[in-house]
């Protein structure tokens, strides 16, 4: 029996294997098979790595990770970025075309009222603080010269629809109660109102009488010969050991006081002097504000004054009175205690 070598494509004697190539025989009875896939040459060896990176590839693999973080990063705020824009425009485009009403600071008012040889001007209304506060300021003209507003009774001010826009608290002044007033800017007073509603809303103020500071018949003179010093110079006023008076007055019960002139000093175009406040009796206290008034004046004429209020009990703070004037060889010092009113019963509003 014959056999076939696939490998030389050959017929050859029985055997078991190809005497020239060694391939098995097969038998051409059985079919012909399929050629036989040569057997892969064995894989080369790779080369052994090395024990450990060089510093110049571990500082590239390190400077290609920071880039990358930068890079990731950079990405998301530009993301936040846009995202911001976008809001930022929708907003804009949906918003409501209707304008937002600015809330008004300050209203000009100029409403004046004139009693007598007294005028009062409701100069301005407005706001204070960021909870709807506000405040009104006042003009007084024509009041004996140097004197002050202390208070004002009878202050309300209303509304269009004459309803209340403002009725200010009321503390006692002496024996009056009235609203307090504080100086304000050019000689004007100022007058906490408390919350109101929109200043556009205010139409009227009602005023009835002003509470002034008054003096007595009780005065110090002192010695002021000339020539004064000029410049920045000034001479000290002795007012030697009489210069104090003492006042009484009725602050719920008689109240005595012993006001005395410690001092003052003339030169450089103008004059100050320094009143002294006592109380005329050990443990005397003062339940309610009590204006002391002290008024500078040359001859018959005032040169200027001042009030201040005291209470509780002593030491009061001492009073300050000075001003501009020409040079004269004596001044007079009026001093008083308690207050006056004068009525005005006005009613200040828009004329036009």
């Amino acid at each position: 029996m014959t056999r076939w070598c696939p490998r030389c494509d050959a017929v050859r004697d029985e055997r078991e294997t190809c005497p020239s190539c060694g391939t098995p025989l097969a038998d051409p009875s059985a079919g012909r098979p399929r050629q036989a896939k040569a057997a892969p040459a064995p894989a080369e060896a790779l080369p052994p790595a090395d024990p450990a990176p060089s510093r110049v590839r571990a500082a590239l693999a390190l400077a290609v990770v920071v880039l990358a973080g930068l890079a990731f990063l950079a990405g998301r705020a530009g993301g936040l970025d846009q995202r911001a824009d976008s809001s930022d425009t929708q907003t804009s485009v949906t918003s409501s075309g209707a304008e937002a009403k600015t809330p008004t600071g300050r209203r000009d008012l100029g409403w004046s009222a004139r009693r007598g040889g007294t005028t009062v001007t409701a100069v301005a209304v407005e706001r204070v603080g960021d909870e709807g506060r506000s405040q009104l300021e006042l003009r007084v003209d024509g009041l004996p010269r140097g004197q002050e507003v202390l208070g004002l009774t009878g202050l309300t001010l209303r509304d269009d629809q004459d309803g209340l826009f403002a009725s200010p608290d009321e503390s006692r002044v002496g024996l009056t109660a009235a609203v307090a007033v504080r100086p304000g800017p050019d000689g004007t007073y100022q007058v906490d109102l408390g919350p109101t509603p929109d200043l556009e809303a205010l139409a009227r103020v009602e005023l009835d009488k002003l509470v002034v500071g008054k003096t007595s018949g009780a005065s110090v003179t002192l010695a002021t010969p000339r020539p004064w010093p000029s410049g920045a110079r000034r001479r000290a006023i002795d007012p030697g050991e009489r210069a104090g008076v003492r006042v009484t007055v009725r602050s719920g019960s008689l109240v005595t006081l012993q006001l005395e002139v410690t001092g003052g000093f003339v030169g450089g175009g103008r004059a100050d002097v320094v009143v002294l406040v006592k109380p005329g009796s050990l443990n005397q206290q003062l339940r309610d504000l009590l204006p002391v008034t002290a008024q500078l004046r040359a001859g018959g004429r005032v040169l200027c004054a001042r009030t201040k209020l005291i209470g509780g009990t002593a030491p009061y703070p001492a009073l300050v009175v000075g001003c501009p004037t020409g040079q004269v060889d004596r001044l007079t010092v009026q001093l008083g205690a308690g207050s006056s009113t004068v009525s005005l019963d006005a009613r200040l509003r828009d004329r036009g």
